[in-house]
């Protein structure tokens, strides 16, 4: 009985792991931002926070962040002297890498195809989008460029909205704030967006299995294909046995 009950709650367990949403949300009103949201826990990703001067650390902690930062700056040297001295080695002492046969090429082409188009498919199927704000005003402070802009920039959205329509998550909130808008007074463009993407788990994981089934499918019926196309060769008989004598002949 306790069993059962331990491996219930490691199912309801991964059940509600895989089924948390993770949200990336990117926002701009005079400066870019970008955060990370799972459940109630946000982490801002840009702009970053600005690090305390060393006027607001004790001077022990000070000292342990510039051991930190020479012990760091020691190994990116040490790691670029290493670098440049197999870069040395190479140039020196050049290796002929074995080239690819046309065949292997189209096959290597036509893998990442269909990885492409596999992860595209089921990135774009599984993604949410939602835009919650979206202010648009443009300005250059030219009368005529200005409408030249503004065209295209409503021509472009114009042409972006039937793309994102046809992917079936992509939602427009009926409180949505879409305004485009030109200003023929004003000397710089000025933008207010809020755009959001978001992805379960467990759409990762899908992602993730269904090219790797894709990959182990097309390795497979190369293989196969390779093995179709090899010239078969009849075996040889074996070294050591020994020719049958001819028949004698009847007088």
């Amino acid at each position: 009985m306790t069993a059962l009950i331990v491996i219930g709650i490691l199912l309801l367990f991964f059940v509600f792991l895989f089924s948390l949403r993770a949200k990336l949300t990117i926002a701009y009103d005079g400066e870019f931002g970008m955060s990370v949201q799972v459940l109630c826990f946000r982490f801002r990703i840009l702009p970053k926070r600005e690090k305390k001067g060393p006027h607001s650390m004790s001077r022990s902690k000070a000292q342990k962040i510039r051991k930190k930062l020479e012990k760091k700056a020691d190994k990116k040297r040490a790691k670029k002297a290493e670098k440049q001295k197999k870069k040395q080695h190479e140039k020196e002492h050049p290796t002929e890498k074995p080239k690819k046969s046309l065949s292997e090429i189209l096959d290597l082409i036509s893998l990442c195809r269909k990885l492409a188009a596999k992860v595209i498919r089921k990135f774009f199927g599984h993604l949410r989008i939602d835009i919650a704000r979206l202010h648009l005003t443009v300005a250059t402070g030219d009368a005529a460029t200005t409408a030249i802009a503004y065209g295209a920039v409503t021509e472009s959205v114009a042409l972006l909205y039937p793309v994102l329509e046809s992917v079936k998550t992509f939602r427009v909130p009926d409180m949505a704030d879409v305004d485009i808008r030109a200003d023929f007074c004003a000397d710089s463009m000025d933008a207010d967006i809020l755009i959001s993407f978001s992805l379960r788990v467990w759409h990762v994981f899908d992602i993730a299995f269904g090219a790797l089934f894709t990959f182990i499918r097309h390795k497979v019926s190369s293989l196969i294909k390779k093995n179709a196309n090899a010239p078969h060769t009849p075996p040889k008989p074996p070294a050591d046995v020994k020719k049958a004598p001819a028949a004698a002949k009847k007088p």
